[in-house]
């Protein structure tokens, strides 16, 4: 009998590789979302700045208020 490995859907995977590319931008230089977007390669703001937001939720990314701008800690 095998083990099961739990599907992963397309969508969910483009966003861990959306995931792992911001984190990559990041890794430079704070930057602007559409800064981000264009490193990244994501093309729908709304989906980059969701994407941001829950990885801020998570403690991964900060925002700067006074500057606009995101980085990792």
């Amino acid at each position: 009998m095998s083990a099961r490995v739990p599907s992963v859907t397309a969508e969910g995977l483009a966003m861990l590789n959306d995931r792992e590319k911001i984190l990559k931008a990041l890794r430079e230089k704070p930057l602007k979302t559409y800064e981000i977007m264009k490193r990244a390669n994501i093309a729908k703001e709304e989906v980059c700045q969701s994407l941001l937001l829950k990885m801020r939720d998570e403690g991964v990314v900060k925002f700067d208020i006074h500057g606009g701008r995101w980085f990792i800690e």
